[in-house]
């Protein structure tokens, strides 16, 4: 018994024994796999964590680098933004203004402590207590980047990171841009207090409609100043910077209704509003004032005010400014670089915070914009667009501070486009002056009394009424405004030349399609001319000469920078000698008051001394008037919008008539001032013609001097011509082995005439270059060119031998011919017997004898029979006294013919002598004419 108890005590341990081990195994096999699932996870965490690394790394560090570039700039400024751009006129008065927004910053102190509560409520409620990052919001935006596999799905911003994004970062939700915003806050907040962050924070929101901080959005949507703002009124405005466009109280008032209620909500339930008062608030009537605030004013004076504030700010950066271009290329070069610069200053003025003071008088400006639209008010047609279809423009110059201080750029004050200096328009013979007289008597070559042919030539220009003067003075041709002389005297002097006088101007809207086109002297350009830089051009002949580059600006500042043009100062330019322009202006007076002048008429008021000159267009499709006085210039531009023929209208007609009545107003109690004649110019009599006018004493250097530069010129045009093909030249035959030779020593010839030293050295050293190349293979046709000239010499030998037949030939067929004429001359005194002289025998004979000289000729049968025909007409003829009788009746009969002519002069003579009789009482006899007197003859 005992033993089978022990047997089953041994089989129950043993089965225990085993029971344990197997349980151990079962552990030990389970703690092995858990150790390998470690292992395996920690080797993936581990390569997880390494890719994650490598590839967020890099934007890390260029987080980093952003936010230490914006700290080390950060500055208080920073938070503020611009306000609009104000142009001012010479008195100070504000004459247009660029909405940028109607922002004004506003202080804590004056911004609601309603809309300071609201945006704590709804955006950062723990605002007041975290450093900056607000980690349990941030933890949950990472939560849902997570989960929605890397996408920002929704913010974790605290104001302060919010107040980044507005100043420094764009609103794109990035990975990027959450970081530096992390690594930023607190950085503010170490540098400004929360009322500065809360401040910023109002002052940079966006509101919708243009309303850029809380100042600008508290008026626009409730009239009232930001710290007005009711708990309601906070909540709206805080509902609406969170999206401005979805919450447009105005655009979606139920949406943004809704979500001003969300906002009070928000700050109910942080104890900012009781229970009654948000029972209250959210009751409390949805009401937009939307107040209308001025907008953009931009006016004839404003849009050139701001046009030239873009220039000046390119004249900062130190652009390169051009007006002149040497091809298309260059051209097109300039015009992208223009633009550019251009647009980036227009936007800049146009995004608010200067202020721009200029020269403009709103007085002058009024009388200037009265005198256009009552000068045209005759002209009533509209276009489609309601604007008139003529139109006119202007634009005056104090000549004695060189700004422009008035510009009208159309009819009436409603029409914004500025065409004084937005169009471009054809300026006809106004342009004269400007690009063939004045430089023309700079050469020295001409002069007020200097002859010109004034006639028509194929392809050249008419004169206006198609009638040509032949030989007149200069002065004479400008002030009947003779195209032919204009044209002639432009290609004389050089087309571009003269056009670099222009260039000289600031002329903008050359082109490099007008160089070298002689229709510019007569007004024909590819895009016209600007008003605007027409009354500068004239301003600078009324200024003896010298170009001032100022326009309206007087001053820009800019509320971040000051003033930035205090260091400015205007450019001269001596344009035209000042001799030259006294004389000029001395014939442009002449316009008005000479007999032939193409402004007859428009004389100024109290005998004021003026010049001026007419332009009209063919078709008098642009007509002008441009003229100056010591005091002024006014240059004046009518024609329709879309060009179109205007018969009868002239530049002496609707342009010239407003010119005198705005300068006629301007003129007012000013006293006459005339131009003092200058040293260098002196009145005497012309030594070709007698004429007393005006001369330069200098102009006879200037005119040799400027003769030798066109000789110099031609001479430097024809030896790069000729360099530039020899460098172009290659040999492949002997001939042109000789070719080379000849060029070279052409051009070598002609070098040393060359005054220009530098130039000279290239040119010599690109054709000894050259010719150095050519010497190498010269050298290498040595033996070829041996033969050719062997074959040369042979050839020549050949044809000197066959120019000596040919010369032998040419003798006797010459001889053949002597004798022949000899012949034929006593032939032709036998035919041309016209009675039986008494010599005929001794003629007959003298041909016979000479017949000889003909033997051999192919005609010698023919001139032998017409030889004998003349003997046998002989008989024919009339005798010498028959003769003689025929010759004395013809004179009888002309002796009676004229016998009877003086016998009725005679009779006439006797019935005017009775004619004279019976009237000559009657002269001077009032008695004749009886008590009534003569009377009218005009109807």
């Amino acid at each position: 018994m005992i033993e089978i108890l022990k047997r089953i005590l041994v089989r129950a341990v043993t089965g225990l024994w085993h029971l344990f081990i197997s349980i151990l195994g079962i552990l030990g096999w389970l703690l092995r796999a858990l150790l390998t699932l470690l292992t395996v996870g920690l080797i993936c965490a581990v390569i997880t964590a390494t890719v994650l690394y490598v590839k967020v790394k890099p934007e890390l560090d260029q987080c980093r680098e952003m936010a230490y570039d914006k700290l080390a700039q950060m500055s208080r400024q920073d938070f503020s933004m611009l306000s609009d751009t104000v142009i001012y006129d010479k008195d100070g008065n504000q004459i247009g203004l660029i909405n940028a927004g109607h922002y004004e910053y506003v202080d804590i102190g004056h911004i609601s402590l309603n809309l300071q509560n609201a945006y704590i409520a709804q955006e950062d409620r723990r605002f007041k207590s975290h450093t900056g990052v607000d980690w349990i919001a941030t933890f949950r935006a990472g939560l849902a980047l997570v989960k929605h596999g890397g996408k920002v799905t929704q913010g974790g911003s605290t104001i302060t990171q919010q107040v980044i994004k507005n100043t420094y970062l764009t609103q794109e939700q990035t990975f990027t841009r959450k970081i530096v915003e992390i690594l930023l806050a607190p950085e503010i907040e170490k540098k400004y207090s929360k009322a500065d962050i809360m401040e910023f924070y109002c002052n940079t929101n966006f509101y919708g409609h243009r309303c850029y901080g809380v100042q600008a959005a508290s008026r626009y949507y409730f009239g009232k100043d930001a710290a007005d703002l009711t708990v309601y009124e906070a909540a709206t405005l805080a509902g609406i910077s969170n999206s401005p466009s979805a919450y447009d109280p105005v655009a979606h008032p139920q949406a943004s209704r809704e979500k001003r209620n969300d906002v009070l909500k928000s700050m109910n339930e942080i104890g900012e509003l009781s229970d009654e008062d948000y029972q209250a608030a959210i009751n409390a009537p949805f009401t937009i004032v939307q107040s209308q605030t001025e907008g953009t004013d931009e006016n004839y004076q404003s849009s050139y005010a701001i046009h030239c504030a873009a220039l000046e700010l390119m004249k900062l950066d130190h652009f390169p400014f051009q007006y002149t271009y040497a091809d298309k290329a260059d051209y097109n070069a300039y015009l992208e670089k223009y633009q550019a610069a251009y647009s980036e200053k227009s936007d800049l003025i146009r995004a608010g915070g200067f202020k721009i003071y200029t020269s403009l008088d709103s007085g002058l400006q009024a009388e200037l914009q009265a005198s256009v639209d009552d000068g045209l008010a005759s002209y009533t047609e509209l276009q489609d667009n309601g604007k008139y279809a003529l139109q006119g423009a202007g634009v005056v110059v104090d000549n004695r501070t060189n700004y422009v201080v008035a510009i009208v750029g159309g009819r009436g004050s409603e029409d914004q486009f500025n065409r004084a200096y937005l169009s471009a328009r054809q300026p006809g013979s106004t342009i004269k002056p400007l690009i063939d007289y004045g430089p023309a008597f700079d050469t020295g070559e001409y002069y007020p009394t200097r002859i010109v042919d004034d006639h028509k030539w194929e392809d050249g220009p008419s004169n206006s009424g198609g009638s040509y003067y032949g030989p007149v003075t200069v002065r004479e041709a400008l002030n009947r405004s003779l195209n032919t002389v204009a044209w002639q005297i432009l290609d004389d002097i050089g087309i571009n030349y003269g056009l670099n006088y222009l260039g000289e101007m600031e002329f903008q809207k050359l082109s490099y399609v007008d160089n070298d086109v002689p229709s510019l002297s007569i007004g024909g350009f590819t895009y016209g001319v600007r008003v605007v830089d027409m009354a500068k051009g004239y301003s600078t002949l009324a200024n003896n000469g010298v170009y001032n580059d100022r326009t309206c600006i007087e001053r820009i500042e800019h509320e971040h920078d000051g003033n930035l043009t205090k260091d400015m100062t205007p450019a001269t330019k001596q344009v035209y000698r000042e001799d030259s322009v006294f004389m000029l202006t001395d014939i442009l007076k002449g316009t008005m008051t000479s007999p032939y002048g193409t402004g007859r008429g428009l004389s100024l008021a109290n005998d004021m001394p003026a010049a001026g000159k007419t332009g009209t267009t063919n078709a008098s499709r642009d007509t002008w008037f441009c003229g100056y006085t010591r005091y002024y210039t006014t240059a004046v531009w009518v024609g329709y919008e879309i060009p179109r023929d205007m018969p009868g209208v002239y530049g002496s007609t609707y342009a010239g008539k407003i010119w005198k009545n705005i300068m006629d107003k301007i003129h007012t109690d000013l006293p006459p001032l005339d131009w003092e004649q200058p040293e260098t110019v002196e009145l005497r009599a012309d030594e070709k013609t007698g004429v007393e006018d005006y001369f330069s004493t200098t102009a006879q250097l200037r005119a040799q001097q400027s003769l030798h530069d066109k000789e110099q010129q031609k001479l430097t045009d024809e030896l790069n011509t000729m360099v530039n093909e020899f460098e172009a030249k290659t040999i492949q035959t002997v001939e042109d082995t000789y070719d080379v030779k000849t060029r070279y020593k052409n051009i070598t010839t002609k070098l040393p005439l060359l005054d220009d030293g530098d130039l000279r050295a290239r040119l010599l050293e690109r054709t000894e270059t050259k010719y150095d190349e050519f010497e190498t293979i010269i050298s290498g046709m040595n033996d070829t060119i041996i033969m050719y000239e062997k074959q040369r010499a042979v050839d020549a030998a050949k044809a000197q031998e066959q120019a000596e037949k040919d010369a032998e030939k040419r003798r006797e067929e010459l001889e053949k011919q002597t004798r022949k004429n000899e012949f034929l001359q006593a032939l032709a005194a036998v035919e041309e017997l016209e009675y039986q002289k008494p010599d005929a025998q001794q003629l007959v004979q003298d041909a016979i004898g000479k017949l000889p000289l003909v033997a051999g000729d192919p005609q010698q049968q023919e001139l032998s029979n017409r030889l004998d025909t003349a003997i046998n007409r002989i008989s024919t003829l009339p005798t010498a006294q028959e003769w003689q009788k025929k010759l004395d009746e013809e004179a009888a009969k002309k002796a009676a013919e004229e016998s009877q002519a003086q016998q009725e002069v005679q009779a006439q003579q006797k019935r005017l002598q009775s004619t004279l009789s019976h009237e000559q009482f009657k002269w001077n006899n009032m008695e004749f004419y009886g008590p009534g007197g003569r009377g009218s003859d005009e109807g």
